[in-house]
């Protein structure tokens, strides 16, 4: 159960990171965020919540963190957890954006069906607003 989409865009990778790493902003170009919040600097170990249009409110973490290159998010669900891992590259004067998606957990099956296939269907809508809006 995992999933990845990449994209190529002409926008800095230091425009992605910066648009990737605003967490309040996350609503914006993540289509099924309403609202989400962290506590401190975006950093390995850093904690928040994030609110989507199909569940309760979710805890997560940012398990990894590299700067300008990538960052892992570990969101708790009731026995399971959904990772969301964003890679930055650059090939050929464009930058590469590419976002996978894994579930693992007990549940992870049940949680991949009810939010995961949504999420999934969504992605490449997903990606290509953060293009458009990292792009302008």
């Amino acid at each position: 159960m995992q999933y990845t989409h990449t994209v190529l865009t002409t926008a800095s990778p230091e425009k992605v990171w910066d648009i990737w790493t605003d967490v309040k902003n996350w609503k914006n170009w993540e289509g099924t965020v309403v609202d989400s919040t962290i506590t401190g600097d975006f950093k390995t170990n850093a904690k928040g919540v994030l609110v989507s249009e199909q569940g309760p409110r979710a805890k997560f973490k940012i398990t990894a963190c590299t700067p300008l290159f990538s960052y892992t998010i570990d969101t708790q669900l009731p026995f399971a957890h959904l990772y969301i891992k964003r890679l930055i590259g650059y090939h050929n004067k464009k930058t590469v954006i590419t976002n996978q998606v894994w579930m693992e957990g007990p549940l992870s099956v049940f949680w991949w069906k009810y939010i995961g296939k949504k999420y999934l269907d969504k992605m490449p809508n997903i990606m290509d607003r953060f293009k458009k809006l990292a792009e302008a």
